[in-house]
């Protein structure tokens, strides 16, 4: 059984302000945390409005425009029963909105060249 959307009960409305809501803010945290210029005002007025910040790195906009992408492509994931290897590729290729096309580095694929990592 599906766990249930937390928002599913509310008012089409509100559900639609929250969820905007929270998406500013999620994006605006998690592109900040990157270094990411705009403020939380700005990057509400770019998702909403569709317009760039004077000033503003054009890169700053493009990861506010694919972080919020993805947050949508998680809430439609909410709704359904199994998660698909295609539905995480397609999360990837939302989200890398500044991506260098690059045939052993795939967006929206698994990676085929090797990964090294070391420990102490």
């Amino acid at each position: 059984m599906r766990p249930r959307f937390f928002a599913e009960n509310l008012d089409e409305d509100i559900r639609v302000m929250l969820l905007a809501q929270i998406r500013n803010l999620w994006t605006h945290a998690s592109t900040a945390i990157e270094g990411n210029t705009l403020t939380l005002g700005d990057t509400a007025f770019v998702l909403e409005e569709g317009l760039t910040i004077a000033g503003k790195p054009l890169r700053d906009h493009q990861e506010i425009y694919g972080h919020a992408k993805g947050i949508e492509v998680i809430y439609r994931l909410l709704k359904v029963d199994r998660l698909r290897e295609a539905d995480i590729f397609a999360l990837h290729r939302v989200v890398l909105t500044d991506a260098i096309i690059d045939i052993y580095k795939p967006v929206g694929a698994w990676k085929t060249d090797a990964h090294f990592t070391t420990g102490r």
